[in-house]
């Protein structure tokens, strides 16, 4: 399991876990808790994962400005991509409710290439092993 942190300016915080790691799930329920993500939701996310076999899950926390993404692991790179895509535009969304921000034109489709060319600074690594 690879934890990535990083921040999309000083507006949104964004936590990933990549390829999780199920011994460590406590870790990332902690991360959740500490984000102000409810119990319930908490016990959803293991269950989507572990029981539903969820490739990803998304938790956005609007109060605190941070999201957390977590990745089952993938079995091949196109999936994983369809994947990262598809979480970073949950992130993505959540900021833009957030700040109330119409979700058209040029700044939406800045904002998901950054946060998509974040989490591939990390993610080829894990496609590489």
């Amino acid at each position: 399991m690879i934890k990535q942190v990083f921040s999309v300016e000083s507006y949104w915080k964004v936590i990933v876990y990549y390829d999780l790691d199920y011994n460590f799930f406590d870790d990332v329920a902690w991360e959740l808790k500490m984000a102000s993500i409810p119990r319930t939701a908490i016990e959803e996310v293991w269950n989507t994962l572990r029981t539903d076999k969820a490739k990803a899950v998304t938790c956005n926390s609007f109060e605190k400005h941070i999201s957390i993404v977590i990745f089952n692991p993938h079995t091949s790179k196109s999936d994983y991509i369809n994947s990262i895509v598809h979480e970073a535009e949950h992130v993505k969304q959540a900021m833009f409710k957030v700040y109330n921000i119409e979700d058209e034109g040029e700044p939406p489709a800045y904002t998901i290439g950054y946060i998509v060319m974040r989490m591939y600074e990390i993610f080829k690594n894990v496609l590489n092993k």
